[in-house]
């Protein structure tokens, strides 16, 4: 290539030059070798910066002229656009409709140098021609055509590992919007994966990630503490600067692209855009999965009876979870809270036998019957035997665990109601954690010939942590569950339940193929009312 002429243009600044140079340059590279990639990145930001030229440069003047220049130097590709009028940085509106602007023209090129000046404006663009450039491997990584055969998770953790590797970064994590509480979630991650990839939710304005998708802007940050990192542990990690850029399609929020990395790194310009270019990708392949999701009835019913937000009491403080089993998908497992009258609250948690749209189907209509049944029913266990003469005349054959509890705030208690159902945990400050004493009777569906339910009332003190789960959360194939009963007991403590679940989930459900599909709600008393 060494022995290839340079390519130099002078004329005037007219439209009807620039079809005739672009094809000049691409008779250059070719004469030069360069690859088809590289041959087409040089001929079309120079065309760009040319266009500007045309269109802006002279714009108050008249038409002016126009230099071109492009050479090898070295090893790498040099090309000089220079004019004598005044270089413009092309709107966000103009950029939407024609493409245009220095934004392009740095997608395109390893460097680009703009030197405005009072008699003209000279461009400088750099493509190393050694080895591939590391922005044209980036592209061709993030659209390979390739992943287009890929499920939605295995192309996730694909995409964040090329991001991973070709920035150079010590972590990438895809945090998806969940629209119904109004926060992100970690969805997808790679390095630092046993730190990062924790449940945690994160709420707009809050953290890098809640800042950039509540703005919807890129973000940089070198400070890592609480008010830019949610998780302790990854602020222990040894990050020392982290990027976020939003994930948009089609004009929606779809989540964050989130990357970190230790040391002397830092994000420039051209990382971020980069950064931008992977987050669009991304963003089609989450959108992608959602409409798929809802797409599907047994989900589509699933998400629809379960509480969308809980609601906020004075006192206590809930926090819920739900994951579909590895092997069966979505089931009959839900939880619920509700209001009852005297400023009294209903909390329930349940798991129909069974799995896919019948055992969605059927817990809609015991989750719809118990509520009913609340509304005119002070006791619990006169709700649950309500609920049982339902189930066992209309639902022949049907089987559910349930637990139903009536929470007074104010007095700091709970009367519980077990049907077949685990007992949850109780945590109090100071004080070991324990299930709670309450007697479990047979479950819903199932005879008990005229015997009448149980109930137990349950103290909640100041600080204390009531934890409902089923059994998916500590049932595994190659162990007892009295194993997973044992673990759980240890786990929960007495402290909020946003942190209960995100422990909970972190250390029973992420990265394991649980059998079954996990529900968990957990209460924790603030304050006394």
């Amino acid at each position: 290539m060494s022995g290839v002429d340079p390519l130099r243009w002078h004329g005037l600044a007219k439209a009807e030059q620039l079809s005739g140079i672009r094809r000049s340059i691409e008779e250059w590279t070719e004469r030069a070798g360069l690859g088809v990639d590289l041959s087409q990145m040089v001929a079309l930001a120079v065309y760009e910066a040319m266009a500007n030229v045309v269109e802006h440069a002279y714009r108050d003047d008249g038409i002016g002229t126009l230099d071109v220049e492009i050479r090898h130097d070295g090893d790498a590709v040099i090309a000089v656009i220079a004019d004598e009028g005044h270089w413009h940085v092309s709107t966000p509106e103009e950029q939407r409709h024609r493409g245009r602007g220095l934004a392009l023209i740095e997608r395109l090129a390893a460097q680009v140098t703009v030197l405005p000046g009072n008699t003209g404006t000279h461009v400088r663009m750099r493509w190393p021609v050694d080895q591939r450039d590391g922005r044209l491997r980036f592209l061709d990584a993030v659209t390979d055509a390739g992943l287009a055969q890929l499920g939605t998770t295995a192309l996730l953790r694909e995409l964040l590992s090329r991001i991973h590797t070709l920035l150079d970064v010590d972590t990438a994590a895809v945090l998806v919007y969940d629209r119904s509480g109004d926060h992100l979630v970690v969805t997808a991650c790679v390095g630092l994966e046993n730190q990062v990839r924790r449940p945690i939710r994160i709420p707009f304005g809050v953290g890098l990630a809640g800042k950039v998708a509540e703005s919807q802007r890129a973000l940089v940050v070198d400070r890592i503490d609480e008010t830019t990192v949610e998780s302790p542990l990854l602020r222990e990690s040894g990050l020392s600067v982290l990027a976020g850029v939003p994930m948009v399609a089609g004009g929606t929020l779809v989540g964050v692209l989130r990357v970190g990395a230790a040391g002397d790194r830092t994000f420039s310009a051209q990382d971020i855009l980069l950064l931008q270019i992977a987050a669009d990708r991304l963003a089609l392949a989450v959108q992608a999965q959602a409409s798929n999701a809802e797409s599907s009835p047994t989900t589509a019913l699933q998400r629809s009876l379960l509480p969308s937000r809980l609601p906020s009491i004075a006192g206590l403080d809930f926090a819920g979870r739900y994951a579909p089993g590895a092997d069966l998908g979505v089931g009959g497992d839900w939880y619920d809270v509700f209001s009852l009258s005297g400023g009294r609250i209903g909390i329930v948690i349940g798991d129909v036998a069974g799995h896919g749209f019948p055992a969605a189907v059927v817990m809609g209509r015991l989750r719809s019957a118990l509520r009913a049944y609340a509304l005119d029913n002070d006791k619990p266990e006169i709700v649950m035997d309500k609920l049982d003469r339902k189930a066992s005349h209309f639902e022949a054959g049907v089987m559910a665990t349930v637990a139903y509890a009536v929470v007074e705030p104010e007095a700091g208690r709970l009367t519980l109601c077990l049907a077949g159902h685990l007992r949850p945990v109780l945590a109090r400050p100071g004080r070991p954690s324990r299930f709670v004493d309450a007697v479990v009777d047979p479950p819903i569906g199932f005879s008990l010939k005229g015997r009448r339910r149980r109930s137990q009332v349950v103290e909640l003190p100041p600080g204390a942590t009531l934890c409902f789960y089923t059994d998916g959360l500590v049932e595994r194939r190659d162990r007892p569950i009295d194993v997973g009963l044992a673990e759980l007991l240890a786990a929960v403590a007495p402290v909020p339940s946003e942190t209960v679940c995100s422990e909970l989930m972190a250390e029973f459900v992420e990265g394991q193929a649980t059998a079954d599909d996990v529900a968990l709600l957990v209460m924790h008393r603030t304050e006394a009312v």
